[in-house]
């Protein structure tokens, strides 16, 4: 896997204020193995708006995502890909996004990305997430979590 680790130009200040600080916190050590930062236009309820996609991986075949609106929305998620002895997991929310500067919102991506590597090990990340992020609210999970101890500590793509 290559890495794109160039940040994209933003147009609004909530992703502008986001990249500025995601180049400033990561930009030199970054911790992932993988990390790919896009930036697009969505519609939504009939509005146009852009939009920044973040992709980190590690080799353990773990991750995180994080998406952000410019209309502030964040939709984020941690995933375990899928390996000879287990399925594909993910679990993600909407987390409220009102008091979350562009420092605090690279911070908790970076510390959404550290405890990915739990899915290796059959445990949920979901309540050192919720802490994180301050998530009270709904969680969409997909897949089933493999059990402690059958995955493989490295995976194979």
């Amino acid at each position: 896997m290559a890495n794109d680790w160039n940040i994209p130009f933003c147009r609004s200040e909530f992703l502008q204020d986001f990249t500025i600080e995601l180049g400033l916190c990561l930009g030199a050590r970054p911790p992932f193995t993988y990390l790919r930062v896009e930036a697009d236009r969505c519609d939504y309820e009939g509005q146009n708006m852009e939009r920044l996609s973040l992709w980190a991986e590690n080799p353990y075949g773990t991750g995180a995502t994080l998406n952000l609106r410019e209309d502030r929305l964040i939709w984020v998620s941690v995933f375990l890909r899928a390996a000879a002895n287990c399925s594909e997991y993910g679990v993600g929310f909407y987390p409220p996004s009102g008091e979350l500067t562009g420092r605090g919102i690279v911070e908790a991506f970076r510390d959404t990305f550290n405890v990915s590597t739990r899915l290796c090990y059959g445990e949920s990340p979901l309540p050192i997430l919720r802490q994180i992020w301050k998530h009270r609210g709904e969680v969409q999970v997909s897949g089933e979590l493999p059990a402690h101890g059958t995955r493989n500590r490295k995976a194979t793509y």
